[in-house]
């Protein structure tokens, strides 16, 4: 078995090796990357790097992507590592030595950028990648601690007939443009830097989404401003489908039924059809979500601007929900499907991370549409 660092070659086998390797659970899912694996990597930070496992005979038999950013912990700034795409063939004996391979990798890159925290996310009841990672019969391999449970919410319908946004007296949305630039990057950056790996929000950073995100600019951001106009909140809707869709291989039941029920009314209300298994979902993100004090109310205000304005053309509208998180107060007007997720942290350096009760209770700076 060799294991090794992939590079702009390998594009079409990791393609191919993710195709044909579903994530488990009770929703059966994959990442459609194609044309470029490695483009959404670059979206989320230029220092990323993934590894292979091949077989005899050159085959795929396992994947494992590092992330490397800075990441506001502990009230200052260090370099912080996402550990994406886990993919491996069933094989004891390889899943034995891809683990200690992913321990030297994360060891690697603590000397290398000083990180010594790393993070991932695992579908809830993926039965098959729990035990991979946290271990049954063995040591947790990995060292990997519980951090936060979270939903990925896919919003398809709202409750009711009236689809007028909900108004606030003391929250209006604007579309943003050029004169809220700097006042936009100051309130994320603030608001981040209360999280647990937040992104560092710097005038580079910024300026690098705007300007190399497909289907990205300062125009894509809704605002939540009071009758000052000081900023209240933010979400930027994002059709990632350039660099990634989403393919559910298998639907439970019940969720079945709701998908064939919807979509025969679909077309009496103007909107596109959920995509049967199988089929890339026609989807969009509600990215760099920021309310302030989390406020349920100010997020009423941008979820309801965000739906009408993509409702048309989505079928799906994809957010980020922790468990208790005061947002969930927001929801009761909507119709979604639900994915339970967890966070896991882990130590670059192989010893006990220090990881404060205080870092693990705050909201954790986490993304999902770059996963």
């Amino acid at each position: 078995m060799l294991i090794r660092q992939a590079g702009a070659a390998d594009n079409s086998q990791l393609l191919d090796f993710q195709r044909r390797h579903t994530m488990r659970g009770s929703m059966p899912l994959r990442f459609d990357r194609s044309p470029d694996y490695f483009a959404l990597h670059r979206c989320h930070a230029s220092d990323q790097r993934t590894w292979i496992a091949e077989g005899p005979e050159g085959e795929l038999r396992g994947s494992a992507s590092l992330v490397v950013r800075d990441g506001y912990l502990h009230g200052g700034i260090e370099p912080v590592a996402y550990l994406g795409d886990l993919r491996l063939t069933p094989d004891r004996r390889l899943s034995r030595s891809w683990m200690a391979e992913v321990q030297a990798r994360l060891a690697d890159l603590s000397r290398e950028t000083g990180a010594q925290h790393a993070y991932c996310c695992i579908i809830r009841n993926n039965a098959l990648a729990t035990q991979s990672l946290l271990g049954r019969r063995r040591a947790n391999p990995l060292k990997f601690a519980h951090w936060r449970g979270y939903s990925n919410v896919s919003v398809y319908g709202q409750r009711g007939l009236s689809s007028v946004p909900r108004t606030s007296a003391k929250v209006r949305i604007v579309r943003a443009s050029p004169r809220y630039l700097d006042a936009l990057r100051a309130f994320l950056d603030s608001e981040s830097s209360r999280q647990s790996f937040g992104c560092v929000f710097s005038e580079a950073e910024f300026e690098r989404r705007l300007s190399q995100w497909p289907n990205f600019g300062i125009d894509s951001f809704l605002l939540a401003v009071d009758d000052r106009d000081n900023l209240l909140g933010c979400v930027a809707p994002w059709d990632a489908g350039k660099i990634k869709r989403i393919v559910v291989e298998q639907m439970p039941f019940t969720q079945q039924l709701v998908r064939l029920g919807y979509n025969a009314f679909a077309p009496l209300a103007g909107r596109p059809g959920i995509a049967a298994p199988g089929q890339a979902i026609r989807d969009i993100y509600l990215t760099h979500l920021q309310v302030r004090h989390r406020d349920p109310e100010v997020f009423c205000a941008l979820l309801d601007v965000a739906w009408k304005q993509v409702r048309k053309d989505y079928s799906l509208m994809q957010l980020c929900l922790y468990d208790q998180d005061p947002l969930w107060k927001a929801m009761h007007r909507y119709h979604a499907f639900s994915l339970p997720m967890d966070l896991y942290t882990a130590p670059c350096d192989g010893h006990a991370a220090e990881f404060t009760e205080a870092c693990a209770a705050s909201i954790p700076g986490f993304e999902i549409y770059l996963v």
